[in-house]
């Protein structure tokens, strides 16, 4: 007996015409509740298609108790076969009405494709491309901003960590710096860095050209162009 094709569902909608105090959705080794959307409507979606393995599911409806408290609610467990949601879905939509209750799924576009088993074999592993290249082809320097307060010695950080003689060559006096100057270290060229004047007490005029370059470069279209990091 063959196993039946695995079911990959992105929303449930459930309508009801009589007050239902919860529905769940059953399913193997797993048991979840639909958010209830208004009185008789009860929807769930699943941004990562949920994936139904086996031969069927089914949803626990709970009505509402209306006399004593002593008679437990009625539960209704509506079993759906997997085959039927498959062989009956029109445009990736199976719909259907069980015990007055209407039960919509909607379908992931690949439910209809017969999934294909694939075993690596050495061929196939010898195809397997780096991605190291693509990644430096878009972004070929890492570009880090550095702040801090007035003196504290960024420039000389910067001297010191990356071989940038440049930056304290330049920059000796505080609130020299030009933070829009791309720094490259002639040691490793992967990264380049900006170096922001020092922040000083009841003076916003720093801060705010820092805010500004940072917003500047979110807004770059192209990744290099960003910025990856603040130090």
């Amino acid at each position: 007996m063959s196993v039946a094709q695995p079911l990959r569902i992105y929303y449930i909608e459930l309508r009801t015409v009589k007050d239902v105090e919860c529905i769940e959705l059953i399913i193997p080794g797993c048991r979840r509740s639909i958010q209830q959307q208004s009185t008789k409507l009860f929807r769930e979606e699943f941004p990562q298609p949920l994936t139904i393995q086996g031969e069927a599911f089914s949803f626990s409806v709970h009505r509402k108790k209306w006399y004593s408290s002593f008679i437990p609610a009625a539960i209704n467990e509506i079993k759906i076969n997997v085959r039927d949601v498959l062989s009956n879905s029109r445009e990736q939509k199976f719909q259907a009405v069980h015990r007055e209750l209407d039960i919509t799924i909607g379908l992931s576009p690949s439910v209809d494709a017969t999934p294909t088993p694939v075993t690596p074999t050495p061929s196939n592993i010898n195809n397997l491309r780096p991605t190291t290249d693509e990644l430096l082809n878009q972004c070929p320097r890492f570009r880090i901003l550095v702040i801090g307060q007035s003196g504290v010695g960024k420039s000389t950080l910067i001297n010191k960590a990356f071989g940038i003689e440049q930056a304290t060559g330049e920059n000796t006096e505080p609130g020299k710096a030009n933070i829009e100057e791309e720094l490259v270290s002639p040691d490793n060229d992967r990264f380049v860095l900006h170096d922001s004047k020092g922040f000083e007490p009841a003076d916003g005029g720093n801060c705010d050209a820092v805010k500004l370059f940072i917003e500047d470069r979110k807004k770059r279209e192209y990744v290099k162009d960003q910025l990856h990091a603040v130090w």
